[in-house]
């Protein structure tokens, strides 16, 4: 299987996690951290997740999944400990919708890598199911490298590309502007 990597705007977009455990609770995190409207289907929780509940930052269906618990949404995430229950969750939610299957990374059609993002600046490391801890070691050196400091680098280049846009200049004269702005950032590193 081929992959590519997508940056997906999920702002209150509908999204289903089944399972209370840790998987589930990074899962939920990555997903709020997007903006999207999350709603958990587990019989037991851990005290996070509750939390999150009580706090009304999710909803929490405390049961055992059924297909009827897909609603509209429109990412699922299956992340029990029971392999037969995530792919009953993969097969139920049907090829139309963004699945992931925590355990069985081949059952849904997406991924959660490992991520870093600086304001604008995202990057996405994976390692293709090889190793985890592979893909944060990687992610952490370049922590080092692109720190807290160009997330205000990128607000000031997105800002310059917009004037130019309105500027009236030839494209080539933006597209010399730009790679000068951005030779100038990397110099800074």
């Amino acid at each position: 299987m081929s992959l590519i990597p997508l940056v997906i705007d999920l702002e209150s977009q509908p999204a289903l996690v089944v399972g209370g455990g840790k998987v589930a609770l990074r899962r939920v995190r990555t997903l709020l951290e997007a903006g999207a409207k999350v709603t958990l289907v587990a019989p037991e929780a851990s005290t996070e997740l509750i939390r999150l509940a009580g706090a009304k930052q999710i909803a929490w269906r405390k049961k055992i999944f059924a297909s009827d618990d897909l609603g509209e949404a429109w990412v699922v995430v299956a992340a029990t400990d029971d392999p037969e229950v995530n792919r009953f969750v993969a097969e139920a939610a049907g090829p139309r919708r963004l699945v992931n299957v925590a355990d069985q990374p081949e059952l849904g059609n997406f991924r959660v890598p490992v991520r870093l993002q600086r304001g604008r600046l995202i990057f996405s490391v994976s390692t293709g199911g090889a190793s985890p801890i592979l893909a944060r070691k990687i992610r952490d050196d370049l922590a080092e490298q692109y720190d807290q400091s160009w997330e205000e680098k990128l607000d000031r280049l997105y800002e310059e590309r917009r004037q130019m846009k309105a500027s009236g200049w030839s494209q080539a004269e933006r597209k010399e502007r730009l790679r000068r702005l951005v030779e100038e950032l990397i110099t800074d590193m």
